[in-house]
């Protein structure tokens, strides 16, 4: 059941101590009092549905979830429920079932649906397949208009509630205050803390009074200036920095002060709202890290900087929706022009995404062979080398099928990405991938196996493994397996609920006592 409102504290406590004829008439007291289309009646109406079942009207509780999946298709609990009775239990044996599901709380400032970033990505995706593992999950979202985030123009299908802010309410003491009453009321087995930069440290205080984990989806807690460690000068030119705000966080104070108005904004805004200038900031981070039961990471080289900081720190990659990928194919795309196609899913004017250190190797490939062509995804420029084409920005249901009808991948990334999604991506599609080696990359990419490494940066190296696989069709399919074959294994929603988070949160039901 879900505690999303006062009243669910005391109707949890009847149901599960077998007061269920009080519990009942508390529920039926929501239902009339809810807006009969919000989340909160078709909760209740589940809950209800579940109490009859447990008194023995089977029949009446399937009616009543029937009519609760038709007024609200996105009831994932009420939609189970119903394939449960559909299975011919009989009263006594639903009585028997003396379990609730265990809760999860994800609570989040920096949230927007739909998006394409990658760490809202995965925690929508996350709260999805939590729920549908039978999990009672809730999303907790902050909701601030002049910052432009909690704006949420699509439903996420799963439990969520959003905590508007007005501008005058957006302080660090309000948002606390508000996220821990929210979390609280809930009464979760565990909270994931994610979408924050330099806000962990308030969401993690928040939830202090309960098991928590906080979730890093790239460089933010060691990278205040932009979550990736790159530096960039007066002139545009970038170097990697090897700073690490958990060890030294005089240091990156420093390194804001001097390098902040790079920052976007958003970065300038949170670190204010953060407290990040305050001396003591550095310590409330470490003490966030030190009291959780865990942090979660999504490659080993960001497990090794926060592990000194952490009683547990777990490798935990983003999970992957395999139904969005088409089948793999058992043999390599043929183009009627006899082409080898090379795809670039990426914006060329991000200069962290390396895109000019692949406009300089397939130039210099160019004068020597014209058998290639490269796919960009993103709309064309005034004028275009002859080996480009560019094909316009692609949603996430169309992108799986143009990297299939490509014959491999490049990601010349020259920031320490904490994962790679695309690359990902295209190893679910059976195409081998080129990358940097740097961040994440070097760890989803294994270099002669699943794809062909270089150093970030070296246009020399980008060309030579770029031939390799132009020469040697064989190679292109031997990496591509063998990258579908990891994506299964490691990268599936499936896999990652199971093998990760599940030993972390434990079963999504439990018995009672």
């Amino acid at each position: 059941m879900s505690t999303r409102h006062e009243p669910y504290a005391r109707i949890r406590r009847l149901a599960l101590r077998g007061h269920f004829a009080m519990a009942q008439e508390l529920l039926e007291q929501l239902v009339e009092e809810a807006p009969s289309v919000g989340a909160t009646a078709a909760v209740a109406r589940n809950d209800l549905a579940v109490l009859a079942a447990l008194q023995g009207d089977v029949a009446g509780a399937r009616r009543q979830l029937v009519s609760v999946v038709s007024d609200h298709p996105a009831a994932v609990a009420a939609l189970e429920n119903l394939q449960l009775l559909m299975g011919q239990q009989e009263p006594n044996e639903l009585a028997d079932r003396s379990s609730f599901r265990t809760r999860v709380a994800v609570v989040s400032m920096l949230f927007n649906w739909p998006s394409t970033g990658g760490g809202t990505v995965h925690t929508k995706e996350l709260c999805q397949f939590l729920a549908g593992a039978g999990y009672e999950v809730l999303h907790i979202i902050a909701h601030h208009a002049s910052w432009g985030v909690g704006q949420l123009q699509s439903d996420l299908g799963y439990p969520h509630e959003v905590l508007p802010f007005a501008d005058r309410d957006w302080t660090a003491q309000t948002i606390r205050t508000r996220f821990r009453d929210a979390v609280d009321q809930f009464e979760p087995d565990a909270v994931i803390v994610t979408d924050s930069w330099n806000t962990k440290p308030l969401l993690c205080e928040a939830v202090s009074s309960h098991r928590y984990f906080v979730r890093i989806a790239a460089l933010e807690a060691i990278c205040p200036l932009n979550n990736v460690r790159l530096l960039f000068d007066e002139q545009g030119e970038f170097r990697q920095c090897d700073q690490n705000q958990l060890a030294a966080p005089g240091k990156c104070r420093r390194c804001v002060e001097r390098s902040g108005h790079f920052s976007g904004q958003l970065h300038r805004a949170e670190r204010a709202l953060a407290g990040f200038e305050d001396a003591e900031y550095g310590q409330r981070l470490r003490e966030a890290f030190e009291r959780a039961a865990g942090v979660l990471v999504v490659n080993p080289s960001i497990a090794d900087l926060v592990r000194p900081f952490a009683p547990a720190v777990h490798v935990i990659p983003s999970g992957f929706d395999d139904r969005r990928f088409p089948p793999p194919s058992p043999s390599l795309p043929a183009h009627a022009d006899g082409t080898t196609r090379i795809l670039f899913a990426g914006l060329p004017d991000e200069p962290m995404k390396g895109f000019a250190v692949l406009d300089q190797a397939a130039t210099r490939l160019w004068e020597q062979r014209q058998d290639f062509e490269v796919v960009v995804t993103a709309s064309p420029p005034a004028s275009i080398n002859p080996w480009l084409r560019y094909v316009g920005w692609q949603t996430q249901k169309q992108l799986p099928f143009l990297m299939q009808a490509t014959d491999l991948l490049v990601f010349p990334t020259v920031a320490q990405e904490a994962l790679g999604r695309s690359a990902v991506e295209a190893m679910a599609c059976s195409r081998p991938v080129v990358a940097s080696r740097i961040g994440g990359l070097s760890w989803v990419v294994e270099d002669e196996r699943t794809g062909l490494l270089f150093a970030p940066g070296d246009v020399a190296g980008l060309c030579r493994q770029l031939e390799r696989l132009l020469d040697d069709r064989e190679l292109r399919g031997r990496l591509g397996a063998a990258g579908r074959a990891k994506f299964e294994k490691a990268f599936t929603w499936e896999s990652v609920i199971q093998q990760q988070y599940m030993p972390l949160l434990g079963e999504p039901a439990r018995k009672t006592n």
